[in-house]
């Protein structure tokens, strides 16, 4: 089914993260943090395909959520996405198992890494 679970605690870009996504066919689930994502995932963990969550947001991270979904959902691609560098991000040890966006990004490049992403994990 490929459902991409789009994370972030901001409603503006996880709405238009989320309608990049669904103008090019892919069904989107949106969540307003970790600990969303982490309720989502217990749903519909089965139908989601790919995770693109944002580094920094309240109650549960992004980093949070990647190392939950390490043990939980072994083998889903997550694609950080965060307000500072990739070289930044990489010092402190974060690392995604797919894919890292700096904000911000376009659709072509969103839309890229997702695919590339599925194609991977298919």
């Amino acid at each position: 089914m490929n459902l991409i679970l789009v994370v972030d605690d901001e409603p503006m870009l996880r709405s238009l993260v989320g309608r990049m996504l669904a103008d090019e066919g892919f069904p989107v689930l949106e969540a307003a943090d970790g600990r969303e994502a982490l309720d989502a995932l217990e749903q519909f963990g089965r139908d989601v395909a790919l995770v693109i969550t944002d580094v920094v947001m309240p109650r549960v991270s992004g980093v949070e959520l990647l190392e939950r979904l390490s043990v939980s959902h072994r083998g889903l691609p997550v694609v950080l996405m965060s307000g500072y560098r990739e070289r930044q991000l990489l010092e402190r040890g974060l690392t995604a198992p797919c894919a890292m966006l700096e904000k911000p990004f376009s659709a072509a490049v969103l839309l890229a890494e997702v695919r590339r992403c599925l194609v991977g994990a298919a």
